[in-house]
């Protein structure tokens, strides 16, 4: 069977088709143009990219690639089921064109379709799928690996990073529940949970550190359910009626409650990362800074804060000299500058977070606009 053969059929699964500037970096501008004008399904190493790739899916790019075929004729885009696309671009990895033909045959969840309270379907099939199963990243590395039993997972599951490093390992039973030893990992390596889970729940001592290797928090669980010490409990709670009044917009009462809890557990980076995007949003830039810092230094892999840094140094000099639009319960609404000029050695401190936080998996529109507007 060929490869193309595999292409779903159905239509109205073919929503406006996105463009490959999010993950093919190097094709021209001119090229982009025309994607945005036609409809173009791109088909990498067999897989339809129908829908926007999810996060964790990976980027491709120009060197990863082995062979690029363009159908444009009406006549052989309909042979392959799809009357409402202008052109078909099937993209062939160099790691897909040096896999065995064994690796191969192996399916992909990509390949499938999930149904009947969660199973796993091969296209067209009656029965749900039994054996091994591999997928892979966009630029064709492996990205997870593991068995179905009548279309759920059983025995060991394997899932990875881009680098080849494990992202986490988990065991299931023949009716697809956790059981048994389950980690988690860093994109270094370095461990970031463990703890094992009976009958699909937690259970036990669970145990979670930093990409350090420095232990965050242990907790106890029975039964699936967390049961906290009295500190841990009166830490966890002043995190909860912080991230509550924040919400109900009331940012004062959300950070001295948040300064509460630092003060009771003044190791944990989440803390520090909540008051500084809380900061943020409050305009006090370089308390935000402080904070961030300080969660950086516990956890020098947290995505979501070298982008809040990022963006908390651009903002500063976007509102050097904004002008107050208004002021109503506490809230401040403030004029300020879409572009401006920044001074080269603050520029450089943000696209390196921005690229930083790119790099570790953050993909939000604002990190590319940002990227695109003040980055080379």
């Amino acid at each position: 069977m060929k490869d193309t053969d595999n292409l779903p059929s159905d239509k109205k699964k073919l929503k406006a088709l996105f463009s490959l500037i999010l993950f093919i970096l190097s094709f021209s501008l001119n090229a982009f143009a025309q994607a945005a004008e036609e409809r173009i399904l791109y088909v990498v190493d067999s897989v339809p990219i129908i829908d926007e790739p999810k996060e964790g899916f990976g980027s491709l790019r120009q060197e990863a690639i082995h062979e690029v075929q363009v159908i444009n004729t009406k006549s052989l885009i309909e042979q392959r089921g799809f009357s409402d696309i202008d052109k078909l671009i099937f993209i062939t990895t160099k790691e897909y064109f040096n896999r065995s033909e064994e690796l191969k045959k192996i399916p992909t969840v990509r390949l499938m379709e999930q149904k009947d309270n969660g199973r796993w379907y091969l296209k067209n099939a009656s029965k749900p799928y039994t054996g091994p199963f591999i997928d892979y990243f966009l630029d064709g590395k492996k990205q997870g690996e593991g068995r179905l039993k009548d279309g759920l997972a059983y025995g060991l599951r394997i899932v990875y990073y881009p680098n080849g490093n494990k992202s986490f390992y988990r065991t299931y039973t023949d009716s697809g529940i956790a059981e048994g030893t389950a980690a988690a990992f860093f994109s270094n390596g370095q461990i970031k949970n463990k703890g094992l889970f009976k009958h699909g729940k937690e259970d036990g001592t669970w145990q979670e550190w930093y990409s350090t290797g420095k232990l965050k928090r242990e907790t106890e669980f029975k039964d699936g359910k967390a049961t906290p010490t009295k500190e841990e409990e009166a830490f966890y709670s002043l995190l909860g009626k912080a991230s509550k009044l924040y919400k109900d917009g009331n940012i004062a009462g959300a950070i001295k409650h948040l300064d509460k809890a630092i003060v009771l557990n003044p190791q944990y980076s989440d803390a520090y990362f909540e008051r500084g995007t809380m900061k943020l949003n409050d305009f006090r830039f370089d308390e935000a800074l402080t904070d961030f810092d300080k969660a950086l230094e516990l956890e020098p892999l947290s995505t979501k804060v070298f982008t809040n840094r990022a963006f908390t140094r651009l903002r500063k000099h976007q509102l050097k000299n904004s002008r107050t639009l208004s002021k109503t319960n506490g809230v401040t609404v403030l004029a300020s500058k879409d572009k401006v000029e920044i001074p080269e050695e603050e520029l450089k401190k943000i696209c390196a977070d921005l690229s930083k936080g790119y790099e570790l998996g953050d993909r939000n529109e604002m990190v590319l606009e940002a990227m695109k507007d003040y980055c080379k």
